[in-house]
C-alpha cells in the first residue's frame, strides 16, 4: 500500500473534525425542546439527534480524552439509546411532541454534564474546533 499523501490529515485532525460534530450535537441536545426544534429545523428532530450523539462512541479509546470525559460521553450514549419518542416529520408540533417525551430529559440532563466535562477540550484546541465550539 502506498504510503498516504503529504497533505493526509492526521488522526488527531480526524478525531478533532468528529469531536466539533459531536460537540455541536451535545450542545443541541442541552436545549430546551422548543430551542432543539428550532436549532435543527424542525424536521426529524428526535432522529437526527439521536443518530448524531450515538456516532460519538466512535470518540472513545482514542487516546484525546481523559477517562472522565469518555465516562461521561458514555453516560450520555447510555440514556440517549432508551429515548422513546422519535416520531418522524417536519414541522414543530410533531418535533416539539417528540422533544417533550419525559425521556428526553435525562438525554438533556447528561448532555449538560458533558458538554462540563468537555469544556477543557474545546478551550485547549482552538487550532482544531474553530469559533462555532468555542462559542458555547
Amino acid at each position: 500500500m502506498p504510503p498516504p499523501p503529504e497533505d493526509a490529515p492526521t488522526p488527531e485532525e480526524v478525531f478533532f473534525v468528529g469531536f466539533r460534530v459531536f460537540h455541536m450535537s451535545v450542545e443541541f441536545a442541552a436545549l430546551p425542546p422548543e430551542e432543539q426544534c428550532q436549532a435543527l429545523g424542525c424536521f426529524n428532530v428526535a432522529w437526527e439527534l439521536r443518530k448524531d450523539l450515538l456516532d460519538g462512541s466512535y470518540l472513545l479509546g482514542q487516546g484525546l480524552l481523559t477517562s472522565e470525559q469518555e465516562a461521561s460521553i458514555e453516560m450520555l450514549l447510555a440514556v440517549v439509546g432508551p429515548a422513546q419518542s422519535l416520531p418522524g416529520g417536519a414541522g414543530i408540533e410533531p418535533n416539539l411532541a417528540a422533544m417533550q417525551h419525559p425521556s428526553w430529559e435525562p438525554v438533556r440532563s447528561a448532555a449538560a454534564e458533558t458538554l462540563r466535562q468537555l469544556a477543557p477540550v474545546v478551550a485547549a484546541n482552538p487550532e482544531h474546533l474553530g469559533p462555532r465550539a468555542n462559542a458555547a
